[in-house]
Order: structure tokens, then C-alpha cells, then sequence
């Protein structure tokens, strides 16, 4: 099984390294759309490997990039045109987000939120931030178009498309600037290096461009042995240098779709997809355990922590509250969407990228 491969959700509540909402593309956060740490999925990138892409922490989960509370700053919310308000409208992307993860797959809603009700309070702050964030192309009226359109994927576009719906993928005015969100960018991509907080607006590469993740490059192509390249189709063939498409893995050199629980795996040549909770057991997928907070735990991948907990010293160790201490190097989490900034829980903001 291929390791853990979070979605790049943006502002919708996309996946993307953790799944987060479509508004935040270009961040990278924990699975869950906008902002946990995710769940391993297949990556598509003509291996089973994660694609450890850098950026984008505000995918699909919600948006491109969710919206917390509060007022709408510099360059953001209805875009002064009395439409509808970022409050409402990043409510609705969470409301409609957290129902469709829910029914895509309980199991990444399981371990990223517990249940949909944190989902959406999780969700919401980083798409409240998208819509303030300076040169923002999104609007309220934007991201209810994107919400609307998102909730028409199946649940393997809402996973995997690349690229997602236009109307959710809208540029802004910045030019080659520090920047959080890709609809900041006049190119429509932010560019975040793995660990960092900030990036810079640039152009997704074309075929043959170089390339350290598949969002570095444009269209659907995906990021192989270093360069850009056009993706091989189901049953279609594949290698080092031939990725698959996204969602699709690469085994015996052919691109195949990994089977959920109960489907088979092992002898069988099949891969199990860990973002429906399934792990290759012997020659079938069985389902991956979910423990208790707080509980035992051996960790990925037969078993997960629930809530964005995470397995430490053989137990699942919740996340660190919101503006509470912590030691970034010490693998426990902050609660999403907060990450670890200075020793202290908080929102990071793209204000603060500069």
C-alpha cells in the first residue's frame, strides 16, 4: 500500500495534503481539506508513493481555502459588491463539505474531525482567512458557485481531479509576491516549499518543465522522476517516468484504481486504498482500525488515532489547543486549522506571509 497521500482541497474543502477546503489552495495542511493532518490516499503519481507535495493547505475542504470567522480584510470576502458575505458563504462550504467527506469516506472524517459538527468549526477559520487574504480573487459569490459545483463530483473526483472545476480555481492580483492561497495569485498557483508557511505566485510548469510536486504542474499533468509529464489513463501503462493520473496507482505497470474494503490486494496484484480506510491484509483489503482517544495505538497502517489525534509512545495523543504551548519538533499537533507558530497554537494568517 502506498503511503498516505492527502487531498489539496482548496477553499471547498478539497484534499490536499490534509484534506482542505478548496479555498486554501496552496497551503499545506493535514489532510481534511483544510487543515489536518490527512490520511494516507493513493497518490496517482505513477507510484504508490506520496506525493509530499509542498503547498496548497487550503484545498478542497471547504473551498480553496477555508474561511474562519470573522470579517472580510484586504482584498476579500464579497469584494465590496454587497453579494453574499464570507460568513455565510464559508459556512456553507464547510456545512456542504463535511457532509460530502462524510459520505465519500467516514473513515478520513473519522481521524481528521470525529464527527461532521468539528469538521465544519475546523474548517471554517482558514476559508474565512482565504477570502481576507491580500489580492484574493475569491468573493463569497465565487466560492457558493465553487460549493455548488463541488457538490456534483463523485466522491473520486472529490478526491482526486486535478485539475478541479475552473470556478473553483479563480486568481487574484498578486504578481510575483509572498503569498498562503493560490486565488491570491495572478497566475492562480502559490507555490509553498514543503515545511514553509508562505510561497510565491508562480506559473505551473507545462510538459517537460521541472517539477518537486504534481501541483507544480498545469492542467493534469502530473510530476514524474523530476519533470512534468501528460498521465497514463486506467489500464493504461506506467513507470517511473509515465505517471498515472491522479487516484490511480501504478501496479505491474499498468495504472489501476486501488479497491476499498473487502477488495483484493496482495498475490492478487491489487493496492487497497487507505483514504476509504482499507489496508492490504494478506491478499485482501480489510478495514483499518480506528482507536479510542486516548487509547493504545501501533499506528499507520493498520490503525489510526480518531480527531487528528496522533499515535505517541504506543497511545493516541490529542492535538494541541488553540493558543496553547508546543514544541513543533515534537510530532503532536496543534487542533486545526492552528499550527505551531513560535510556541504557541494559532492561526497562521496570509497577512503574515510577506
Amino acid at each position: 500500500m502506498g503511503t498516505a497521500r492527502r487531498f489539496r482541497v482548496s477553499l471547498n474543502g478539497g484534499v490536499r495534503k490534509r484534506f482542505l477546503p478548496f479555498l486554501l489552495a496552496g497551503v499545506s495542511l493535514p489532510v481534511a481539506l483544510l487543515a489536518l493532518p490527512m490520511a494516507c490516499a493513493t497518490s496517482g503519481d505513477g507510484n504508490s508513493a506520496s506525493s509530499g507535495e509542498g503547498g496548497d493547505e487550503g484545498s478542497v475542504e471547504g473551498g480553496e481555502g477555508s474561511v474562519g470567522e470573522g470579517g472580510v480584510g484586504e482584498g476579500g470576502g464579497d469584494g465590496g459588491t454587497g453579494g453574499t458575505s464570507a460568513a455565510k458563504a464559508c459556512a456553507d462550504n464547510a456545512s456542504h463539505y463535511c457532509t460530502q467527506l462524510s459520505m465519500c469516506s467516514p473513515f478520513l472524517l473519522s481521524i481528521q474531525y470525529g464527527d461532521e459538527i468539528t469538521c465544519e468549526t475546523e474548517v471554517q477559520p482558514g476559508c474565512l482567512d482565504a477570502l481576507a487574504a491580500p489580492g484574493t480573487g475569491w468573493t463569497g459569490d465565487k466560492l457558493e458557485t465553487c460549493v455548488t459545483a463541488r457538490d456534483k463530483l463523485s466522491c473520486e473526483q472529490f478526491f482526486y481531479a486535478k485539475p478541479y472545476p475552473n470556478v473553483c480555481m479563480p486568481s487574484g492580483k498578486l504578481g510575483n509576491a509572498a503569498c498562503r492561497y493560490d486565488a491570491q495569485c495572478g497566475t492562480g498557483y502559490c507555490r509553498i516549499p514543503s515545511g514553509m508557511m508562505c510561497g510565491t505566485c508562480v506559473s505551473r510548469g507545462a510538459t517537460g518543465a521541472l517539477c518537486q510536486t504534481s501541483d507544480d504542474c498545469d492542467g493534469n499533468l502530473m510530476c514524474a522522476m523530476g519533470t512534468c509529464a501528460a498521465p497514463s489513463m486506467l489500464n493504461g501503462p506506467c513507470s517511473a517516468t509515465t505517471p498515472c493520473a491522479q487516484g490511480l496507482q501504478c501496479v505491474g505497470s499498468v495504472c489501476v484504481v486501488a479497491g476499498g474494503v473487502d477488495g483484493g490486494c496482495g498475490d492478487a496484484g491489487g493496492v487497497c486504498d487507505y483514504n476509504l480506510g482499507a489496508v492490504c491484509t494478506g491478499n485482501a483489503c480489510g478495514p483499518v482500525a480506528v482507536d479510542t482517544a486516548g487509547g493504545s495505538c501501533s499506528g499507520p497502517p493498520m490503525d489510526q488515532c480518531p480527531s487528528s489525534s496522533v499515535c505517541s509512545q504506543g497511545f493516541c495523543t490529542p492535538p494541541i489547543g488553540d493558543m496553547m504551548s508546543c514544541d513543533a519538533g515534537s510530532g503532536i499537533p496543534c487542533t486545526p486549522p492552528d499550527t505551531c507558530n513560535m510556541g504557541t497554537c494559532s492561526l497562521f494568517t496570509a497577512s503574515q506571509c510577506k
